[in-house]
């Protein structure tokens, strides 16, 4: 596992993604649970290495240019733990809550943060987005949001800007259609305050992929997000 997420990042000749053999080895195990656990455990439904390390441990490194130290982030819908395992290791320097609503997923993400040692920047939160959005806890208080796999831009933008600090950024996870996402998302973008900034755009195995960046300017309205359901159901 871990020779082929050393190739595949190098593959992509970004001097930005820049990893120490530590970092590669807590990938590699954490690559190597997710081939032997995955899919029994109805986490992911890839099971080839290749597979696992190109779509959930280098792709998830898309946003790590974009991360600085001290900030918070939340990753949204974390699922198995992608992206913000994968990035919590090679941003040692932040904090990440890795917020999902499925109890059996949130049990794991737990048991990989304490077996890579991450314990002390890294969390999971077992409840719905939505709920987390209105929290006093965690509403207005972060730095970054990142998704991947998720939701549609418009639907993405209404779950996450809540989270943020005005100035703080969406980094989502997109692939060719992007621009038309930033197209369908303008009236979710004005109603909640957000700007679509220069993102960036990567190939990973031939397949075109892209972080699209959206920046808070204003606070977020109290309405928004709506209730559960409703942001990705019915997209502003």
């Amino acid at each position: 596992m871990k020779e082929l997420i050393r190739r595949s990042i190098e593959s992509l000749e970004n001097p930005q993604l820049v990893v120490t053999e530590e970092q590669l080895d807590k990938l590699a195990r954490f690559a190597q649970n997710l081939a032997e656990h995955g899919v029994e455990r109805g986490l992911t439904a890839l099971s080839q290495p290749e597979d696992i390390v190109r779509e959930l441990i280098v792709d998830s490194l898309g946003a790590m240019p974009f991360i600085s130290a001290g900030q918070r982030v939340a990753d949204l819908g974390s699922g198995a733990g992608v992206p913000g395992i994968p990035l919590a290791i090679v941003r040692p320097d932040s904090f990440f809550i890795m917020v999902e609503s499925q109890t059996r997923k949130a049990n794991w993400i737990e048991e990989q943060i304490l077996e890579l040692g991450l314990q002390s920047l890294a969390h999971a939160l077992p409840m719905r987005i939505e709920d987390v959005a209105h929290s006093d806890n965690w509403r207005g208080k972060l730095d970054l949001v990142v998704a991947k796999a998720l939701s549609s831009l418009p639907s993405l933008v209404e779950l996450s800007l809540p989270l943020l600090k005005v100035n703080g950024a969406l980094l989502a996870y997109k692939g060719i259609k992007v621009q038309e996402e930033i197209e369908q998302a303008a009236n979710a973008l004005d109603k909640l305050h957000g700007k679509v900034e220069e993102g960036f755009t990567y190939a990973l195995d031939g397949r075109q992929r892209a972080i699209c960046v959206v920046r808070k300017l204003r606070a977020t309205p109290k309405t928004y997000p709506r209730r559960t359901g409703l942001p990705q159901h019915n997209p502003l």
